[in-house]
């Protein structure tokens, strides 16, 4: 890696994690630590709770992180990845780095995935610590397999959703709206009812990776429960990553052009 990648991949990292989406961002991702503490508070003192130890930890997982924390980080994250250049009037000056085309958007890509898998890999360990605990130190390490399970999937989650919302940035004019509609109405929908959509949709490949069911119980569990292998989903997942990352390459690279067009006129 040259000293100019590396100082573009530092600028947008510390770029974004100082950022007010970046602050909004680690809110999110620390929400699980609050809940779990509240809910072991209210066990020292007696009341009796539901949920808890690695029940609590694997529902976070399944609902809070895949189901919402990762698509709506990598969401905003995504979609301004070179959307908020080509808006702020500052594209020409992007582009002007002494790096090719592409390699900007990977290394701007490879960034904003670093900042986001941090984030939720924080908030998973933070609940995994936080909840499992509760069953003595011994459960951490009962659990850990899990747990590292559980990292993978989320890492992977978002580097496919941050290419796909990268790729709507650079080839809608709005992306914003059709990145909500994608991931908190196709995502959310389509992924837990049963037939062949729900396999075009990340979210329920994800489901499909977990070494958990963190979901509903009873008769919601059976339509949610997979009807693929977990080399079946990781295969979509790969494909759908490499899939959006080259198209957004592609894109990026009719972006080049337009730009000049405009900066000599």
């Amino acid at each position: 890696m040259d000293s100019a990648t590396r100082a573009l991949f530092a600028f947008t990292a510390r770029r974004m994690a100082l950022s007010v989406k970046g602050l909004l961002f680690g809110l999110m991702a620390a929400f699980p630590w609050g809940v779990t503490l509240l809910l072991r508070l209210l066990v020292a003192k007696g009341i009796p709770v539901p949920l808890g130890g690695i029940t609590l930890y694997g529902m976070v997982v399944f609902l809070y992180v895949c189901g919402f924390l990762l698509p709506l980080s990598t969401l905003f994250f995504g979609v301004g990845l070179i959307a908020d250049e080509r808006e702020g009037g500052t594209l020409p000056y992007l582009f002007g780095r002494p790096v090719p085309r592409a390699r900007l958007f990977l290394v701007r890509y490879a960034a904003m995935s670093a900042v986001i898998v941090a984030g939720c890999w924080a908030s998973v360990l933070g609940t995994y610590v936080l909840g499992v605990s509760e069953a003595g130190a011994g459960a951490l390490g009962r659990e850990a397999g899990t747990l590292l399970l559980d990292l993978g999937v989320v890492g992977l989650g978002a580097l496919v959703y941050g290419a796909l919302f990268a790729f709507l940035g650079l080839s809608l004019k709005r992306p914003l709206f059709a990145g909500l509609l994608i991931g908190f109405g196709w995502e959310n929908a389509v992924a837990y009812i049963p037939g062949f959509l729900k396999r075009l949709t990340v979210l329920f490949h994800l489901h499909t990776l977990l070494p958990h069911g963190g979901g509903p119980t009873g008769i919601i569990q059976q339509m949610l429960s997979s009807t693929e292998s977990k080399t079946a989903a990781l295969l979509f997942l790969i494909f759908y990553g490499v899939l959006f990352v080259g198209l957004a390459c592609l894109v990026i690279r009719r972006l080049e052009a337009a730009s000049d067009q405009e900066a000599d006129a």
